[in-house]
């Protein structure tokens, strides 16, 4: 294939080895990649699909993957810009919260644990703008941290799992710090930890904290954990767990979840099969979770060879949760994979493209 344009992965790795003055031997050394794929990311003949790949560039170039992302993108729309706005004010609510008065009303408690549940749902649903729009009311009726307050913790761990989302991760770790949650909501927090320290490329410090005995361990840990393990190329224990998971399930939606997270642990081991076997078993998932998973098997597809089905599935994300999948990074890559491979998808995938703020 000759030069295409690059990825939105591609042309940040190529800037980034520029800026830090390597050539593409010192990035391979410092990443232990292979200099072809690199070269063949910088070039468009290939794109980011794993963590695994993200992790290992981000620390070679001393980054936070983040960077190699663009994420958090520039708001196109108002929607997005909407969503944007949630950075503002995490950083306000947090500058505030040490010195804010912890004391909440009965009145503020219910009503906050309304806005918890609607952030929830909306946020299951992959509807990002009736999820942000909750979360000015929300942190200022959360206030201060208070240690063992379950609302206040539900409030804090569903604007960081929002912020996460969205790529403000610093933030969102900061919403974490303040959850300070009860025992019985604990493993919830973790959960969420594991995702967040995962997506800063730290699938150590993901595992490491959650060391305990695995008969402990709800599926709200597990399942992050199976794909931190698989992120580090442990198969085997990856596998445990999930397998440990399945056993734990009790209904047709925790089982997909859980099929879910085995095809995301597929990927990181390039089994693309395995990716669309698994994928079929997640029957029952919420709109934002099955937007996600259709992402992640059109790129599976797109790696077999079938850009039709690629291109199909990846539309279908767009439907099922529009902003949720144009802010999905591998989402964004499929944009400049497909049509360059395809051409009778090149118009679709153009306005996809538009719509998504990459023209």
């Amino acid at each position: 294939m000759n030069r295409v344009d690059p990825t939105p992965g591609g042309r940040y790795l190529s800037e980034w080895r520029i800026r830090r003055g390597l050539t593409v031997a010192g990035l391979a050394m410092r990443s232990g990649l292979p200099e072809q794929l690199i070269a063949d990311l910088e070039t468009g003949r290939e794109w980011v699909d794993q963590r695994r790949m993200l992790s290992a560039f981000a620390t070679g170039l001393r980054l936070d993957p983040a960077e190699l992302t663009g994420q958090p993108y520039k708001p196109c729309g108002s929607d997005h810009s909407t969503v944007h706005s949630l950075g503002w004010y995490a950083r306000r609510h947090l500058a505030r919260s040490l010195s804010a008065d912890s004391a909440i009303r009965e009145a503020d408690r219910e009503q906050l644990a309304v806005l918890v549940d609607g952030l929830q749902a909306s946020d299951d649903a992959g509807d990002l703008v009736s999820a942000a729009l909750k979360v000015p009311e929300l942190l200022e009726l959360a206030g201060s941290p208070q240690p063992g307050d379950a609302v206040r913790a539900a409030a804090h761990v569903s604007v960081g799992r929002l912020l996460r989302r969205l790529g403000y991760r610093d933030l969102a770790w900061g919403m974490l710090t303040q959850a300070c949650p009860p025992v019985e909501a604990r493993p919830v927090v973790l959960g969420e930890e594991i995702r967040l320290l995962l997506d800063m490329g730290q699938a150590e410090l993901a595992i490491a904290r959650s060391a305990q005995g695995e008969a402990d361990i709800p599926a709200e840990v597990l399942l992050p954990l199976a794909v931190a393990h698989a992120t580090l190329g442990q198969e085997a224990e990856s596998e445990r767990l999930l397998a440990s998971a399945h056993e734990k399930a009790v209904d047709v939606q925790q089982r997909s979840q859980a099929a879910s997270a085995g095809a995301f642990a597929a990927a990181e081991r390039g089994a693309y099969h395995n990716v669309l076997d698994r994928a079929a078993g997640a029957v029952c998932l919420p709109a934002g979770d099955r937007s996600s998973l259709l992402v992640l098997t059109a790129s599976a597809r797109a790696r077999l060879g079938l850009y039709g089905a690629a291109a199909e599935e990846l539309a279908a994300a767009e439907s099922i949760a529009p902003l949720h999948t144009r802010l999905d990074p591998l989402a964004r890559e499929l944009v400049g994979v497909i049509p360059v491979r395809a051409q009778e998808y090149a118009a679709v995938l153009d306005a996809m493209a538009a719509r998504f703020g990459m023209r």
